[in-house]
């Protein structure tokens, strides 16, 4: 768990007089950094941002306000030397007063709006939140070289993002559908195209590389283990309870759903898997009243392990291009069949949210404990209810088995998944412990 040196923190705060740490610290508030990463949210939500990008906007957006804001604790140290190609960032001027909400909020600002497709929209957020900071107990002059510290910092935040080859793949060959017998294929209602082909070309986080975690191949196609495990996700379906269709509705976040009515198609706006962990993040800070810094680390974290996790589960789906549960079922029991969800636009193994879950599950364990009850209401703004929990494995747990209630993963998608989300998960917090207080 997340323990504090208040001795320690309330000396170097001395150093400098209380105005420029202790006394700082107690305007920092995290419920305002929950505002401005529901923004941020929001926008990718209406953007209908894929969850490998949603992933990418996250990581550095919250880097970037922790970094600009972690000097109100010192506790905390940066995370330049410990992720890829982090380079040292600026330093505020010592012994001058900051606001250091002000400060991160700006670098999270500055760097979501690179990112942000609506950046009309995020920016109408940002006023809201902009003019409520300018309210703070603070001097124009105090407030005016805040944000120009955050601005630093998002600079050099963005400047690092350019170095990760995500320009490179955008302009990478189109994917091409294989015709081998069980490689995936583009599945209705929308057959659209296979999603981030090249995300395993990523810079890594805390990984040496896309692929240094290794799971077992998936079946093999047409041997007895591939009947088994598409038989199980058929004959699941066909004897589903209300709770295990609850389940699947619950944990869908599929931002590529869509809706027929007539011969008109809507999108259905959901929040992205990683998304719904940085949101389960929120609530664990909120539930453990958590100050500004803190929080931010645990963004942080979490922000990082979700990144990997969906670097290192993209490179293998593409590894194995494995057929989906739709496919093989139509193809080999019922032509009509349907699963639960809508399946996504991409290989079937391992199941990505498996992955990411079990990774977010595994930082926020480390820091938090196993035995964290809480209610997630995540969802509720899409129109369903909340969901207990007793910890945070029970639902990564719950979040990969919904993969196989709600028709879209075979079984051993999910397990192979929630091990490698665990091992990646496990890397994250041994990369990083080095910046928590006490080295975690």
């Amino acid at each position: 768990m997340i323990k504090f040196n208040y001795l320690l923190f309330i000396s170097a705060a001395l150093l400098c007089g209380v105005q420029g740490g202790w006394a700082q610290a107690q305007h920092d508030d995290a419920k305002m950094a929950e505002r401005c990463i529901r923004a941020l949210t929001d926008v990718m939500v209406h953007d209908i941002t894929s969850p490998p990008v949603a992933g990418r906007d996250y990581v550095y957006s919250l880097i970037a306000f922790y970094e600009a804001a972690r000097a109100a604790d010192t506790t905390y140290k940066t995370f330049a030397g410990l992720l890829t190609d982090l380079q040292p960032l600026p330093r505020p001027v010592p012994c001058v007063q900051y606001d250091w909400l002000v400060a991160g909020a700006t670098a999270f600002y500055k760097t979501g709006y690179a990112f942000a497709f609506s950046k009309d929209l995020f920016q109408r957020s940002w006023d809201t939140i902009a003019a409520e900071l300018r309210r703070r107990a603070f001097s124009p002059e105090v407030y005016d070289r805040s944000v120009v510290f955050g601005e630093q910092v998002s600079g050099h935040i963005l400047k690092w993002s350019r170095g990760d080859n995500y320009l490179r793949t955008r302009g990478m060959q189109r994917y091409t559908v294989s015709k081998t017998p069980g490689a995936w294929q583009q599945t209705g209602p929308d057959y659209m195209e296979a999603l981030e082909p090249h995300w395993d070309q990523m810079r890594p986080m805390t990984m040496a590389k896309a692929h240094q975690f290794v799971i077992p191949e998936p079946a093999a196609f047409g041997s007895a283990k591939f009947v088994e495990e598409y038989k199980d996700v058929y004959e699941t379906t066909l004897k589903m309870t209300a709770e295990q269709t609850d389940i699947a509705k619950f944990w869908d976040c599929n931002p590529f759903a869509t809706q027929t009515v007539g011969h008109l198609m809507y999108s259905v706006k959901k929040i992205s898997p990683g998304g719904h962990w940085v949101e389960i993040t929120g609530l664990a800070i909120r539930q453990k009243n958590l100050m500004l810094v803190p929080a931010l680390y645990t963004y942080g974290m979490v922000s990082v392990a979700i990144f990997d996790a969906i670097l290192g589960a993209w490179d293998e789906k593409y590894r194995s291009n494995y057929i989906r549960p739709i496919t093989a079922i139509q193809q080999t029991i019922a032509p009509t069949w349907q699963p639960v969800l809508q399946t996504p636009p991409f290989p079937e193994y391992p199941s990505g949210h498996s992955v990411i879950s079990m990774a977010s599950a595994t930082v926020l364990t480390g820091l938090y404990g196993d035995d964290f009850h809480y209610v997630d209401s995540v969802e509720k703004p899409y129109g369903l209810p909340e969901r207990p929990f007793r910890s945070f494995f029970e639902a990564a747990n719950e979040a990969a088995i919904s993969r196989l209630y709600g028709g879209i993963h075979f079984r051993e998608a999910i397990d192979n998944g929630k091990d490698l989300g665990k091992t990646i998960g496990s890397n994250v917090l041994e990369r990083l412990k080095g910046a928590g207080p006490g080295g975690l």
